[in-house]
């Protein structure tokens, strides 16, 4: 056995270079004890885990309903399989992304709200797309997204810093439904006003209320 003086790990004298990083080696022959050898650093992936069971299931079931969809169109010429792979991927990633990810509440929040304004969106458009998301559903959910991201930050004052960058993610996130009215996906400009209005205020009032840490910080993100 040949001691790699890189990797620190007994190496078999059939091989001339250590397996892990490659570097050759010296003299071969009997090796102070007391180091692992390469073979522990090997761990075996488990072949079967709950997610990815869950995966396999969730692509399993995108894959049969494209496949009844297209056979049955002849039928039923409305394309529902889009709304039940959009739906099963929105799960999919939330759960991974919710109720798995250990990522700030913030981070969550934003996240669901932006995956479930494109389900819905995508909702929409699959059933000849009268605009009831872009309209009220994706602005007046950002409204609660903001809200539901205050009321965290009021309560957990440890936890401004990150509060900040999400509420003022929150802030431009929320001028995307005027954006759908500019680029006339959208008919009713008041619900968009109404979240980029009341997202402003939330920030302001933030500001206003809070201590001189939440000052300071607000002045580090702009580099005032």
């Amino acid at each position: 056995m040949t001691l790699c003086s890189r990797c620190n790990v007994l190496v078999d004298d059939q091989h001339d270079q250590c397996p892990l990083c490659s570097k050759p080696l010296g003299y071969k022959g009997s090796s102070p004890t007391g180091y692992p050898s390469y073979e522990h650093y090997y761990q075996e992936t488990k072949v079967f885990t709950v997610a990815k069971l869950f995966l396999f299931l969730t692509i399993a079931a995108i894959i049969l309903a494209i496949t009844i969809n297209l056979l049955t169109l002849h039928i039923n010429p409305y394309l529902w399989s889009a709304i039940v792979t959009t739906g099963l991927l929105y799960a999919s990633v939330a759960i991974k992304h919710t109720i798995m990810s250990k990522a700030h509440i913030g981070r969550k929040v934003l996240f669901n709200y932006t995956a479930l304004s494109f389900f819905l969106l995508v909702i929409d458009i699959f059933a000849d797309f009268t605009k009831w998301s872009t309209n009220y559903a994706i602005p007046l959910f950002g409204m609660g997204a903001t809200l539901v991201m205050t009321l965290l930050a009021i309560v957990q004052k440890s936890l401004w810093r990150d509060d900040i960058g999400y509420l003022l993610a929150m802030f431009f996130v929320s001028l995307c439904p005027a954006l759908l009215f500019v680029f006339q996906l959208s008919n009713v400009i008041w619900p968009s006003v109404a979240a980029i209005v009341y997202s402003l205020l939330t920030i302001i009032g933030m500001i206003i209320f809070s201590d001189r840490k939440f000052k300071a910080e607000i002045k580090k993100r702009f580099h005032y």
